[in-house]
């Protein structure tokens, strides 16, 4: 190979190293006061992605935004950004823009002038503030709402504000704290699309705090789920849904029926586990490289559950109960039966036809089903 080759082929190698280490993170920890609230923690974050840090009040998500940013310092650790070491650079010096919560309008400040203000503090031009604050005012779609003032704004519209504002300066990183936390329900899942839309034509990476899983689930590229300062899984949203490596993270996204057991058989194409909530065993259709009499969870998802009157044609994966409650959520009901070891097991039924729930009803005598393969076994 030509040294002209080789050199091209070292620098394409590097340019896709930098753009899937574009944002490191690497051993970072924060104490206070002897608490830590950030343990030990790596990340490697791609250039253009949306990124969550997911997880429940206290487990140190936004506390990691919060370093990331430069509103906090790290007790330990190192964070890069583009190649760049952050660790010292106070906020103001960061390409790094955050949007909080509260959006933090100026409210006497019409729309483009809370989007020109970051600009008008670098020293730009007139020229140039204005074409750049018309460019984001498309971008987020409020040209005819330039002259108004937050209190004239929806939720929404100051949401969009504020992100055209982050944006405005071209930021390398945008940092996004409960971005749909000020708003209701439904115009929360209306805007979460439209931030995403928003965020990807712009081409930034984004980093984002929500204890919203939905929000998660919906919004990201990838998720990094935490619990008492530590990232207990990396993956896409269908990766923590479907294939969560812990009980943990089973638990925390979406609704499952989780049961305890022991490995009764471990062979290579197969696991029978045994639980004391269930009178037949539990057949997967896989090995775990496991043991026998090795103790495990299982875990389904309410929507890999089949609910019927009549005994499944199976001889493993299913249980009988009475049907204790029903909720109705329009599309689909989750039926929530009573077995007979005490545990109340989650199914969910598609509502087809309007009043599909009078097949079934509470008290009901029924069978839970699921298939060989529509489980996961989890050894933590």
């Amino acid at each position: 190979m030509a040294i002209e080759q080789l050199n091209g082929a070292k620098n394409t190698a590097g340019n896709a190293k930098a753009v899937e280490d574009y944002l490191r993170i690497v051993d970072v920890r924060k104490e206070f006061d002897g608490f830590v609230a950030v343990e030990d923690t790596d990340l490697s974050i791609r250039k253009g992605e949306i990124f969550a840090l997911l997880g429940g009040s206290g487990c140190g998500k936004s506390t990691l935004l919060r370093c990331l940013g430069g509103f906090e310092k790290p007790t330990s650790g190192k964070i890069y950004l583009d190649g760049q070491i952050m660790n010292d650079l106070p906020p103001y010096e960061r390409p790094i823009n955050m949007m909080f919560q509260s959006y933090a309008l100026f409210p006497h400040m019409t729309v483009e002038q809370n989007i020109a203000f970051g600009l008008k503090q670098d020293g730009l031009s007139k020229d140039a503030i204005k074409k750049r604050v018309d460019e984001m005012l498309a971008l987020v779609q409020l040209g005819k709402l330039a002259k108004r003032k937050p209190h004239q704004l929806s939720g929404g519209q100051q949401q969009r504000v504020a992100l055209a504002r982050s944006l405005a300066k071209g930021p390398k990183l945008l940092l996004l704290d409960e971005p749909m936390g000020a708003l209701d329900k439904k115009l929360r899942s209306q805007m979460q699309l439209e931030l995403v839309n928003i965020i990807e034509t712009s081409g930034v990476t984004c980093v984002m705090v929500t204890h919203d899983q939905e929000e998660a689930m919906t919004m990201a590229t990838r998720i990094a789920l935490m619990d008492s300062g530590r990232i207990r899984q990396v993956g896409t949203p269908d990766e923590i849904y479907e294939s969560p490596t812990s009980r943990f993270a089973a638990e925390f996204i979406g609704s499952v029926n989780m049961f305890q057991g022991k490995v009764d058989e471990d062979m290579a194409d197969y696991v029978t586990i045994l639980s004391p909530s269930l009178d037949t065993a539990i057949y997967v259709g896989h090995g775990i490289s496991g043991y026998e009499g090795q103790e495990v969870s299982f875990g389904v998802r309410p929507e890999k559950v089949s609910i019927s009157k009549e005994e499944p044609d199976q001889r493993y994966n299913k249980a009988r109960g009475k049907i204790e409650d029903i909720a109705y959520f329009g599309s689909h009901s989750v039926f929530h039966v009573r077995l007979p070891s005490g545990y109340k097991f989650m199914a969910n039924f598609a509502n087809q036809q309007r009043w599909a729930s009078e097949g079934m009803t509470w008290g009901d005598e029924v069978w839970v089903s699921w298939g060989d393969n529509e489980g996961v076994v989890l050894t933590s």
